[in-house]
């Protein structure tokens, strides 16, 4: 019960953290998107109701601390969360190499989103933002999502323990 009380607060301080320390280490460069790896992973591995709500939140987090279009990022992360379930009913989602080339794809996917968007509500040509900035982010987030995937499967091994001591008497 404490984990669902405590998962917005959580979501809320990984976006603050994505946002300020992260930047800070790439020097503003190249955005590192760790919420949107834990997207692909509820997708993969969390059912329609706690992965769709997890995505909303982080979507929702991110657009009121950064994005200029409100809504932007939700309909991005809700997206992302049900074709990474759509794909994850298809293949065998364990593998590292399809983990980072589905990142790095949901990533590209992203930017063209946010590219497409910024177009027809601003009527502004940002086209040449995507070799720059999401090809570079693209490749840093397929790096880093098999890992993050291997470290989020052992919390929700946490998650699910229990104490298997058997009772004593008093």
């Amino acid at each position: 019960m404490i984990y669902y009380l405590t998962l917005p607060f959580l979501m809320l301080f990984l976006v603050i953290v994505q946002i300020t320390i992260l930047d800070l280490f790439s020097l503003g460069r190249i955005g590192m998107e760790i919420s949107l790896i834990i997207v692909i992973y509820a997708g993969f591995h969390l059912d329609a109701l706690r992965g769709g709500i997890l995505s909303l939140m982080l979507g929702f987090f991110l657009d009121c601390l950064t994005s200029a279009i409100f809504g932007l990022y939700t309909l991005i992360y809700i997206s992302i969360f049900y074709l990474s379930m759509i794909v994850a009913g298809a293949v065998y989602g364990e593998k590292p190499l399809l983990i980072a080339i589905y990142a790095g794809f949901c990533t590209l996917l992203e930017g063209l989103m946010i590219v497409l968007l910024y177009r027809f509500v601003f009527a502004t040509d940002m086209l040449y933002t995507l070799p720059k900035v999401f090809i570079p982010q693209a490749v840093v987030v397929a790096l880093l999502s098999p890992i993050l995937f291997r470290l989020f499967r052992s919390f929700e091994v946490f998650r699910h323990a229990e104490d298997t001591r058997p009772t004593r008497r008093v």
